[in-house]
């Protein structure tokens, strides 16, 4: 099934680091798209009863991720989401709560997700060990937590600094280089892939994870 994103023209930019207009904009549109791709993939055939998505942003992956669920939340540390009932009305999205929350301290019940989606995300987190125990403690003891997140690679810092202000180092700080031993930590590996699958061992871009609870 072909990933359903939103007419741009229904989108906004909510914070310093929504860059939703890369989506749309070629060369780099392709691994914005790969990483999409890549969790619809992950999350498979399965009609989850109840996902969240955190770091919602524009809100870009709404339409697409309400077809993966039965009740959608999306979340962010931002308030401004006034574009995206229009965006709902527009594609039938009935099944979403678009709330804002900080991954680090959600007022979420314990046990309250099937499926949490977090696509670019835990590299912006202040305390990422804080938030990876908030994700434990609301997903379900069988619940699945799907992230993409990028890796520290000159091939990727060359591309985003041909769109981005800032370095890529100045905007992740050294957190690249943790947010994998601390998923590997926190969570139980069901499966994991590099964008590039030959040569991604080598030459890391984003890496994609299937995690379960210990």
């Amino acid at each position: 099934m072909r990933i359903l994103l939103p007419d741009r023209r229904l989108l906004r930019k909510t914070g310093s680091v929504d860059y939703y207009t890369w989506n749309y904009s070629f060369p780099i549109s392709l691994v914005q798209k790969y990483r999409f791709n890549i969790v619809t993939r992950l999350l498979g055939e399965t009609k989850y009863p109840r996902l969240l998505e955190i770091g919602t942003g524009s809100g870009i992956f709404i339409p697409e991720l309400s077809r993966h669920c039965s009740k959608l939340f999306a979340c962010d540390i931002h308030d401004n989401y006034g574009h995206i009932a229009e965006m709902l009305s527009r594609y039938e999205v009935t099944n979403c709560e678009v709330g804002r929350q900080n991954i680090e301290a959600t007022d979420y019940p314990d046990n309250s997700f099937d499926a949490i989606v977090a696509v670019s995300v835990l590299e912006f987190v202040r305390d990422l060990a804080k938030a990876l125990r908030e994700i434990e403690r609301i997903m379900k003891s069988d619940g699945v937590f799907i992230t993409i997140c990028p890796m520290q690679s000159r091939v990727l810092d060359a591309l985003l600094s041909l769109y981005s202000d800032r370095k890529p180092d100045e905007e992740f700080g050294d957190s690249r280089g943790c947010v994998s031993k601390l998923l590997e930590e926190n969570f139980r590996v069901i499966s994991k892939g590099p964008m590039l699958p030959v040569i991604g061992k080598w030459f890391p871009v984003y890496t994609h994870y299937k995690l379960g609870k210990k």
